[in-house]
């Protein structure tokens, strides 16, 4: 129960508290997330030398206020996240990303603190936590289920093993915490950067799997029962494009004259919304082709011009390259790619490795 204060000061006063103690108040100001007043606070116990502590306690916080060494607001990790994500200038699939992650890893476990709590060693505890455990268990029993709904327990519900969040997933939480934290500085919500003094995650090493030359010609060889899916898988691995370019790729992006290729947009897919953007690095491409490549495009051109006349359609000069339409007017998904594609390599796997074909000639992957 707090009495009648006993000093005040223009911007700060000493309380007295039921249990004797004293409390100081210093105003700072309307905090910007919630509109109330926002006083730091710090408590001093009785005792013959508590009215000269709480006087030094009093100037200390002055002097904090005067040099905006002091957090403004009260606000959560949380309300900072949301605030941030509304004004976050990324692409609308990299943002939908870091969403799904603030709410999946951050937000259950950091979410409710204060940004006036953080420090480095509640960041390293954090992230030593996320290595510890995916699921975020707190170490006690429990059933990894293989669908959410009601259903009969089977081999497939297992007994949880605890495993770590990716080395990369935990540095993307690192790179969300960070920026919205200098934003927060920016703000002068807080007077510096928590996070700066954290020990960040270490950057992963690159580790990629291509397939193999062998596993390229079985899974080239298994595609060729669709030829115009087999100019796109053959495009792939030529040309080391992305499944958006591809998806983007129109006909005048491509001069089957001089054997160059165009990649400066991509499809972006998020749910069951597509559309089309720049590329992932923003950086227009010029790609030589090999007389190969050439051949099976100008191939895949006639086919598509065949189709178009057959349905009575033209083939448009930006139509593209790969449609699942006869006029070449609508695009394929990217996550139709990714699909079809990992069938195709289960397939190629149990084919035999023979020399692959490309439309009605046999040579070696180059």
């Amino acid at each position: 129960m707090v009495t009648a204060p006993r000093r005040k000061r223009p911007r700060g006063q000493i309380v007295q508290l039921s249990s004797g103690s004293l409390q100081v108040r210093v105003f700072v100001g309307r905090d910007p997330v919630t509109k109330k007043r926002h006083y730091l606070q710090e408590t001093v116990r009785r005792g013959p030398d508590a009215d000269a502590e709480a006087e030094k306690v009093l100037r200390r916080l002055l002097v904090q206020v005067d040099e905006q060494l002091n957090p403004r607001t009260s606000a959560t990790v949380r309300q900072l996240l949301e605030k941030h994500f509304l004004l976050l200038d990324v692409e609308r699939t990299t943002k939908a990303t870091y969403q799904n992650v603030a709410r999946t890893h951050i937000v259950p476990l950091i979410g409710p603190v204060k940004l006036a709590a953080l420090t480095s060693e509640v960041f390293d505890s954090f992230y030593a936590e996320l290595r510890r455990c995916r699921l975020h268990c707190k170490r006690r029993r429990m059933i990894e289920h293989r669908v959410k709904t009601v259903h009969d327990c089977d081999h497939r519900c297992r007994q949880h093993v605890c495993k770590p969040l990716a080395q990369s997933t935990i540095r993307q939480i690192h790179i969300i915490l960070s920026g919205a934290l200098r934003r927060a500085v920016r703000w002068k919500w807080l007077p510096r950067g928590p996070i700066d003094n954290a020990e960040p995650p270490k950057q992963p090493p690159a580790n990629p799997s291509p397939p193999t030359s062998a596993e390229a010609v079985r899974i080239l060889n298994a595609s060729w029962e669709d030829p115009d899916w087999a100019v796109l898988v053959w495009l792939t691995m030529v040309t080391g494009a992305r499944r958006g370019e591809l998806c983007a790729l129109r006909w005048d992006d491509v001069d089957l004259v001089t054997g160059t290729l165009r990649v400066q947009r991509s499809i972006a897919e998020l749910k069951t919304e597509t559309w089309e953007k720049d590329t992932k690095t923003h950086q227009h491409r010029r790609i030589a082709l090999d007389p190969e490549s050439v051949t099976l495009l100008t191939a895949h051109r006639a086919r598509s011009m065949e189709l178009a006349a057959a349905l009575g359609y033209e083939l448009a000069h930006d139509a593209f390259v790969f449609s699942h339409s006869g006029d070449g007017a609508a695009r394929l998904n990217p996550r139709t790619i990714t699909r079809r594609y990992t069938r195709l390599v289960h397939l190629g796997r149990r084919s035999p490795p023979v020399p692959v074909r490309t439309g009605g000639t046999a040579g070696a992957m180059p």
